[in-house]
């Protein structure tokens, strides 16, 4: 998206204001006195053209990467895009701030992925999900690719919410796995599209219910072909936000419009478990076969087990 990089302010960096010339001579309190209002303003005035803050356009369309950066005075009107940038040591302290550049290529491609090929906030698109794919969240998972296209089938929620947002926003370039990008989500909507698929003919119909989200922290990994090799949601940051009931994903929305969705326990276990191997009825809370073996020899947990 050649035009994210004009509108948005560039980084700041310790090097570049070390480039200013250095006063010889030490001010007077009273002109430092002075001065502080104007480098107040002068940090803090927003870029006329900036559109990082604005609010994420509607109808699943691919909102620019919405990221918090400082403006840079001292640097060109464009951006380049840049793997990672650091602010520099502060007060000889703290260590280095790394940053990814919103237009990263692969920050692009997790916001297209995530608007509009998810399944869950729009139809999917197979072709972007490799064939090794591998879904996990807190309470499903794990999910190979055919398992979790026919879960969001069944669920329908774009179709059930048909203005659900996931008002993405934080994302980032993992330190350790460059390939793996993380962000955060906060979802609202309201349930008055079709019902919600619950599998074996059932539903649940549309009730009006207004989903306010809590704030999630979602990861998408790709793989050497820059398709989506492992999908992680639900991940709550704050559990008192929002009227999820402290969940996310797809547990928070059934929350949300008054389908309660069981805590992790014995009965949710056991729910699990006859909804994927006794009766399936097309959503699945694990695969039972064909889990990539990348992610077998990772975790041999499946569903809520392990998760409190």
């Amino acid at each position: 998206d050649g035009q994210v990089g004009a509108c948005l302010p560039s980084v700041v960096t310790i090097s570049q204001v070390a480039r200013r010339p250095i006063p010889q001579t030490q001010p007077t309190d009273a002109a430092m006195r002075s001065r502080c209002p104007l480098l107040l303003l002068w940090l803090c005035a927003p870029s006329p053209s900036s559109s990082a803050f604005s609010p994420p356009q509607s109808d699943r369309v691919r909102p620019a990467v919405r990221m918090a950066i400082f403006k840079n005075p001292f640097a060109a009107a464009s951006t380049e895009d840049a793997t990672a940038a650091t602010t520099g040591v502060v007060d000889g302290g703290a260590p280095p701030v790394v940053l990814a550049g919103p237009t990263h290529p692969l920050i692009q491609l997790a916001n297209d992925i995530v608007y509009t090929k998810s399944g869950f906030y729009s139809d999917y698109d197979e072709s972007a999900y490799s064939d090794d794919f591998v879904f996990r969240g807190p309470y499903i998972g794990p999910l190979n690719k055919k398992d979790y296209f026919s879960t969001m089938d069944t669920f329908g929620i774009y179709r059930a919410i048909p203005d659900i947002n996931p008002n993405a926003f934080g994302y980032s370039i993992d330190p350790r796995d460059p390939n793996r990008v993380w962000f955060m989500v906060r979802n609202t909507g309201t349930f008055d599209g079709e019902p919600i698929g619950l599998g074996n003919g059932m539903d649940y119909k549309p009730n009006g219910a207004v989903l306010d989200g809590c704030v999630e922290t979602f990861s998408i990994t790709f793989d050497e072909e820059r398709k989506v090799k492992h999908l992680t949601v639900g991940y709550v940051a704050d559990r008192f936000e929002g009227n999820t009931g402290g969940a996310g994903a797809a547990v928070g929305i059934f929350n949300a419009i008054g389908l309660p969705f069981p805590k992790p326990g014995p009965l949710l276990s056991f729910f699990q478990w006859f909804g994927t191997e006794v009766y399936n009825g097309g959503a699945h809370s694990y695969s039972t076969e064909n889990v990539p073996e990348w992610w077998k020899s990772k975790s041999e947990e499946k569903a809520s087990e392990g998760y409190l």
